[in-house]
């Protein structure tokens, strides 16, 4: 079965007819079950549409593929379908054997200067007549093939609002999958048109470079649509590359993947303090100034120096005052700002636990006695629960870069804490950038409710992608507290309005949200049941 995730827009009846694309589908579809479907907000699908994240175009992708078959699938993915097949095969791994990109990229901040961005989506919202003709000419130029210049025009302004047409424009400039592209473990064909007028062919030529083992095939011509010009040559390479398979083959069942997580359930306090409010507040405390940097001790791990520990206790007792002021129930720090070897900060922290009744993360500190980087939860009672991190760092220290040294022995176990207020895990900086964690989180029953990033890193752009994605594929809410030094932490809510609270880059402070707790589950329920029956159209030809 190859599946054909949409490109910028689509619409099923009219592509078929007007855009000349089927002679080339045609020919695939004598040798594959073919699948095809419309986005929402565009095409037969349903028009009214407000998310346009990749994380969002991707839960389209999964349940089409759900609802289609149970087994293996190839995936062709050309210009904006391209990211989005990446980010499928990347985070299902076992459903996808082959992967086909034609006229793909990886960031699309990178296909055109900020100027030229910004004044084609100004235009498209602007005049979507005007809007329209550019673009016809940015995919197929009038002096190749003016008949199919006007057609193009045409096609578009029918398959979709001028508004849904910017919004779209401005996911293919913000979609970014260069973090996950190194992580698609299916054997890949990147397919470029050597003068492709819409993605230039360098952009194909460096994606082919970052997934393992990629094929590169670069084609004489510049037009960006697959089934214009030699169209032949894309069908050979594709026949060449995926195997057929007889279209009426019954779905295959999957096994389901063995976990690479082991997913702990902790009951947290006793049955009574355990019920759970209907709301309740987190908060972040942004801290950390460069003098509180860790430094390499005797063992070799990094510990706070000893010259810091007095600055550090006073902006902890007036941050916690101030989030306790404000009736913050869980609050977070950021990793490597508390060395709870430091006896005298861990009974500070607990001392200010118990009074103010408060869920403290205390980030991450390199233990002396595991030679771990540990994440402790204190709670009124004492210790809650601790989580290991997973993947070490990279360090640079006056130049020079240095691998984390702390022991990160397999099994991962990630822990899942039931507690008074909502089930919660935590995942150390590059932990969260983690696929296979996030689908271990996403498949956690009963689901999470709040997800925990602890951090100590200046690239904070992967992390704000991270969270939105993890926003969506968990519906749950997630913490991102980063050292003061580079900042941008953030709280994130998967509810549509006013979901993010931001701190910038070298300012010691506290924020908070509250979390309807009931609200949000219900929320959830209600969103995986849309998920479940957002399937759309597809056609199937044999």
């Amino acid at each position: 079965m190859l599946v054909v995730p949409p490109g910028w827009i689509s619409h099923l009846e009219l592509q078929w007819h007007d855009l000349g694309m089927r002679e080339m589908y045609e020919r695939l579809a004598a040798r594959y079950e073919l699948v095809f479907y419309d986005k929402r907000g565009m095409g037969l699908s349903e028009r009214e549409r407000e998310d346009f994240s990749l994380a969002d175009e991707l839960a389209d992708l999964e349940v089409v593929v759900d609802e289609v078959t149970r087994g293996p699938i190839a995936l062709f993915g050309s210009s904006q379908g391209g990211p989005l097949s990446i980010a499928y095969a990347a985070a299902h791994p076992e459903r996808v054997n082959q992967l086909v990109l034609f006229g793909a990229y990886e960031s699309g901040a990178r296909i055109a200067k900020p100027a030229v961005r910004d004044s084609l989506i100004a235009l498209v919202r602007a005049s979507w007549g005007l809007g329209a003709e550019a673009m016809a000419s940015v995919f197929v130029p009038a002096e190749i093939d003016a008949t199919f210049h006007a057609r193009l025009m045409h096609f578009q302004r029918e398959a979709a609002s001028g508004a849904v047409a910017a919004r779209l424009l401005e996911a293919i400039y913000s979609w970014d999958v260069s973090a996950v592209s190194p992580h698609v473990r299916a054997p890949t064909l990147v397919i470029h048109r050597r003068n492709d007028h819409a993605i230039r062919s360098r952009l194909g030529i460096e994606l082919a470079a970052r997934i393992p083992d990629a094929r590169l095939a670069l084609l004489d011509g510049g037009i960006h649509c697959p089934w214009l010009g030699d169209w032949e040559s894309v069908v050979h390479l594709v026949e060449s590359f995926v195997p057929a398979g007889p279209a009426s083959a019954p779905p295959i069942s999957v096994p389901p993947r063995r976990p690479r997580y082991e997913t702990l359930r902790y009951e947290v306090e006793d049955a009574e303090a355990a019920r759970e409010p209907s709301r309740f507040r987190v908060g972040l405390a942004q801290i950390g100034e460069p003098d509180d940097v860790f430094t390499r001790g005797p063992s070799g791990l990094f510990r706070l120096p000893a010259t810091r520990v007095a600055s550090v206790q006073r902006v902890l007792e007036r941050v916690v005052g101030d989030a306790a002021e404000h009736g913050v129930r869980l609050l977070a720090f950021p990793e490597m700002t508390l060395d709870l070897n430091i006896a005298e900060l861990e009974a500070q922290l607990a001392e200010y636990a118990r009074r103010h009744e408060m869920y403290i993360v205390a980030g991450g500190y390199h233990d002396e006695g595991t030679r771990a980087n540990v994440c402790k939860v204190l709670g009124p009672r004492g210790l809650v629960w601790q989580q290991r991190k997973h993947i070490p760092a990279v360090l640079t220290l006056a130049g020079e870069a240095i691998h984390e040294p702390i022991d990160a022995p397999a099994p991962y176990i990630t822990v899942v804490a039931a507690t008074r207020f909502g089930r919660i895990a935590i995942a150390t900086c590059r932990d969260f950038l983690d696929l296979d964690l996030l689908v271990e989180l996403r498949n956690a029953e009963p689901p999470i409710d709040v997800l925990i990033n602890p951090a100590f890193t200046p690239v904070t752009a992967d992390f704000s992608a991270a969270h939105l994605g993890a926003r969506r594929a968990l519906y749950t809410s997630t913490v991102f507290c980063n050292h003061a030094t580079f900042g941008d932490s953030e709280i994130f809510s998967p509810e549509k309005r006013t979901r993010r609270v931001h701190v910038a880059p070298r300012k010691v402070a506290v924020v908070h949200r509250d979390i309807p707790l009931f609200e949000l589950r219900a929320e959830r329920r209600a969103w995986e049941q849309r998920a479940h029956h957002r399937f759309i159209q597809s056609t199937r030809s044999a």
